[in-house]
């Protein structure tokens, strides 16, 4: 996290001073036209520096609360809020440990890249989800196709673009010490990090057991994970992202 801060908060930080700026672009941005966020009181779960729930906010939706474990993209995420005057809260804390003054609070919790595979109880955690949701409430989610976890990433060159290295049907997770940085490309050693791979149907039955109706699911070709881009480029078109939207 701090090498990801060194190489991306400065220009963060000038971008959302103003008022109107973004990061949310089609086809996702056509999709929450369609569900509606104007006015709508929004949860990011796993939400990083923040700057998808603070683009929501810019673009007029209503009370914005970003929860992550890390306190440093949460201390970042705060920060920058404050210095552009953008009226989103963020909390730290465990997101299976969110307390319950925010449950039935949202309209809509959002779900963005690279957040499921941190979760080893996919179940347990769309539970905690459906909790969070008004009556009424919705959840989008745009992530990571499972898919693309099959090939090889951009870092290993030893591996041909769209060669199979990995099963889908996966039943234990990654381990990783290597601490890179998906920003500054750099790596350090930390702590044994796991990665887990949640196939589609594992996604889809745990937000249905939760009590949510699957609305909307569209898949897409491009990748969003920064990690990707060899793939993508060798035109054969897979899916490598999705938006999922259900409601109750």
């Amino acid at each position: 996290m701090p090498a990801h801060q060194k190489e991306n908060r400065a220009k963060l930080d000038q971008a959302f001073k103003n008022k109107n700026h973004s990061v949310i672009i089609n086809p996702e941005l056509d999709e929450w036209y369609k569900l509606g966020f104007k006015g709508k009181d929004i949860a990011h779960l796993c939400c990083n520096n923040g700057i998808e729930l603070m683009s929501l906010k810019n673009m007029g939706a209503g009370y914005c609360v970003g929860f992550d474990i890390c306190d440093l993209a949460i201390e970042e995420a705060t920060n920058r809020a404050a210095i552009s005057n953008n009226d989103c809260q963020f909390v730290c804390t465990d997101v299976f440990d969110i307390k319950d003054e925010y449950h039935s609070k949202f309209d809509v919790v959002y779900i963005t890249v690279g957040a499921l595979g941190w979760l080893p109880d996919i179940k347990a955690f769309f539970a905690k989800v459906s909790a969070l949701l008004k009556p009424t409430g919705s959840l989008f989610i745009y992530e990571l196709h499972p898919v693309i976890e099959m090939l090889s990433q951009d870092d290993n060159l030893a591996a041909h673009p769209l060669q199979i290295i990995e099963p889908y049907f996966k039943s234990e997770p990654y381990e990783d010490t290597s601490g890179l940085d998906y920003v500054g490309k750099t790596a350090e050693q930390t702590t044994t990090q796991y990665w887990f791979v949640w196939k589609i149907s594992d996604i889809i039955t745990a937000v249905i057991e939760s009590g949510l109706n699957i609305a909307r699911f569209i898949e897409y070709s491009h990748d969003i994970s920064q990690s990707h881009n060899r793939n993508q480029a060798a035109g054969i078109e897979l899916p490598m992202s999705y938006i999922l939207v259900a409601k109750r």
